[in-house]
């Protein structure tokens, strides 16, 4: 199951019109992403959660055959979380175990890796992690030596030891989701954190490989650059120009994204940014760490830098600060 139906409060104005899962991520909705790891790990069937703006949603994932996946939809009239989304579609999952996967970050991991563990490991719920890079910000989570988890978030109550991020990357039996009521809950409060407390073993598997949250602005922008540095899903020369874009000979493209039917002028300048699709960018402006979503123009000559270009009233170009 892949969890889609958060609001991305956060993001806005870039998810006012879009969910964040069907936001472009170096040309491709962010979900393509996450189905394409599904399909690998051998992943047949998904389940995705929708809420906010779902039938972008629905348009980025289709009913999944390009993935070689047969994808279904959960509606949620009201966002029911970590734990109440799977436990709406409970019926679905039958005894087998599953994996559930946040839909708003991007990863590159071995998914089969993951899976080997846990079934080695005998535990009913395994969950993936990575180094924590600031516990004050994201809860710690604490394994013993033997990898068990001891305590989450500081739940069910706080443990020393060497703090880990918990990626949201779950594979659990589903026959501990009849635990939860009916309606909104979380994982890690209501059902996980009461397991620890009661003994059950859960294991931690820390996973290698990119990991990035896609939560603000400014991370959307950094994690696409970064993913550009690091050649992901293919991409050379540290940029990635779609082939229907179309860039005058003297335009210059750095560390940048250019989405379809997008046209760079002569002389144009865009340095470490994203451009959606069909952005019209003109002659000698320059766009530096900029978001520019689809349809939007630049003028000739202008200078943009550290903004976000979204459509406002009448369609006329709304400038947004890019911030953390």
């Amino acid at each position: 199951m892949v969890l889609a139906a958060g609001l991305g409060t956060r993001l806005r104005p870039l998810t006012l019109r879009r969910a964040k899962p069907a936001l472009p991520v170096l040309n491709r909705p962010l979900l393509h992403w996450t189905l394409a790891r599904l399909a690998q790990a051998g992943v047949t069937e998904v389940v995705v959660n929708l809420h906010h703006r779902p039938a972008s949603v629905r348009r980025a994932v289709g009913d999944g055959r390009a993935f070689g996946l047969r994808v279904r939809f959960s509606h949620e009239r009201r966002i029911l979380g970590t734990g109440g989304g799977p436990r709406r579609v409970r019926g679905v999952f039958g005894d087998a175990p599953f994996l559930l996967v946040n839909g708003d970050v991007i990863f590159d991991f071995d998914l089969r890796a993951f899976i080997d563990r846990y079934r080695r490991s005998g535990a009913r719920v395994a969950l993936g992690l990575q180094p924590n890079p600031d516990p004050r910000r994201y809860g710690p989570v604490v394994m013993d030596r033997r990898g068990r988890i001891v305590s989450l978030a500081g739940l069910p109550r706080p443990a020393r030891g060497r703090p880990w991020l918990f990626i949201g990357i779950h594979l659990l039996d589903p026959r501990l989701l009849d635990r939860l009521p009916a309606g909104p809950s979380d994982s890690v409060r209501h059902l996980y954190a009461p397991l620890v407390a009661e003994g059950e073993r859960l294991v931690g598997v820390p996973l290698e490989g990119a990991w990035y949250d896609l939560g603000s602005p400014k991370l959307y922008l950094d994690a696409q650059l970064s993913l550009l540095a690091a050649g992901f899903g293919g991409t050379r020369e540290g940029r990635l120009i779609h082939p229907q874009a179309r860039v005058d000979p003297g335009a210059t493209v750095r560390r940048s994204v250019v989405g379809a039917g997008s046209v760079l002028g002569a002389g144009a300048v865009v340095e470490d940014s994203v451009l959606w699709d069909r952005v019209r960018v003109g002659p000698g402006a320059r766009v530096r760490r900029c978001v520019i979503t689809d349809g939007r123009r630049v003028p000739k000559g202008a200078r943009l830098t550290d903004v976000m270009v979204v459509s406002g009233r009448k369609g006329r170009n709304l400038i947004v600060e890019v911030k953390a």
